[in-house]
């Protein structure tokens, strides 16, 4: 037991490295300005409450380095002793994951720029409200989407980037694995993937722009509805455009969902995961695509069947 004595001591040197951890909360968003007592204000004050996480899983990674380096130098030692019980490689991989968890924030950074470098983030039309006013079921609608859609698409990136942090401590700890792991192994296409789906999860806003841009070859995602047949409407027409731009607006938000879904189950596939599959994978991505692109897809619809001046147009 003399060998670990000195486990209290790099204990008390974990405490010392949380004095001092790099702040990369500063990744996740925090949220817009909504009126107190709302969903969305739920929403907001949930994500501000998790900013400290990446902080904490940073400390985490930096207290698992700090211990893989000690366990790796015992190692090292049982190999110099007993070379032909104790192999090179098991002294190596200690090190190089403990290595690898003592630099976290740069190998996020690192399969961040790897998958989304170069890419342009989304952006979206803001929907119109439509001067709807009164306690009406539009108002309603319209008013549900306009507290809940920016704190939703907080709340959806800022997951995705959590569990992307998580997903590549789960990558540097299968440095420590056998080649007989299969998928799973060092240099297996599961843990290949782990970290390619982290990167496309730190990147959700990326990501979604380029499958927009390769669906409709826009970044720009079109909410705004406006009816170009409007006779005999009688002048309710902004409201009808407002609950439809909202219902739109929902929709994307079940896109986005999809995308992030899509991505997990992709891993999954690499991993070997029996109930998921490639297809399955493909058709969230592409499913979640046409739902947050709802607009363009009816635009394209309409143009293709040529009633494209009776319809919704969006801008």
């Amino acid at each position: 037991m003399k060998k670990y004595s000195q486990f209290p001591a790099l204990f008390g040197l974990f405490f010392l490295v949380i004095l001092f951890l790099p702040d990369i909360a500063h990744a996740l968003p925090k949220g817009g300005e909504t009126p107190e007592g709302t969903l969305g204000a739920v929403i907001v004050n949930t994500i501000k409450s998790s900013n400290n996480i990446p902080g904490l899983l940073t400390g985490l990674s930096y207290l698992a380095g700090i211990l893989f380096g000690a366990w790796g130098i015992f190692k090292l030692r049982e190999h110099v002793e007993a070379p032909q019980q104790v192999p090179i490689w098991d002294p190596v991989k200690r090190f190089f994951a403990g290595g690898a968890f003592l630099s976290l924030p740069m190998l996020i950074e690192a399969v961040q720029d790897t998958v989304a470098e170069g890419l342009d983030p989304v952006s979206t039309s803001k929907f119109s409200t439509g001067g709807v006013s009164g306690g009406g079921l539009d108002a309603m609608m319209v008013s549900l989407m306009t507290n809940l859609w920016a704190p939703m698409h907080y709340l959806i990136v800022s997951f995705s980037y959590l569990a992307g942090i998580i997903l590549v401590m789960i990558g540097i700890s299968r440095f420590l694995k056998s080649e007989q792991e299969g998928a799973r192994g060092p240099t297996g296409i599961g843990t290949i993937m782990t970290f390619l789906v982290a990167g496309a999860l730190f990147s959700m806003d990326k990501m979604v722009a380029a499958i927009s841009k390769s669906l409709f070859d826009s970044t720009q995602i079109k909410v705004t509805a406006d009816l170009v047949y409007k006779e005999g409407l009688n002048g309710t027409e902004p409201h009808i455009e407002a609950v439809i731009s909202a219902v739109v607006a929902f929709v994307m938000l079940l896109g986005w969902i999809s995308i992030v879904r899509g991505f997990f189950i992709i891993r999954g596939v690499s991993e070997g995961n029996s109930q998921a599959s490639i297809m399955a994978g493909m058709t969230h991505l592409l499913g979640g695509g046409l739902a947050v692109n709802l607009g363009p897809v009816i635009n394209a619809v309409q143009e293709t069947l040529g009633i494209d001046k009776y319809g919704i147009t969006f801008g």
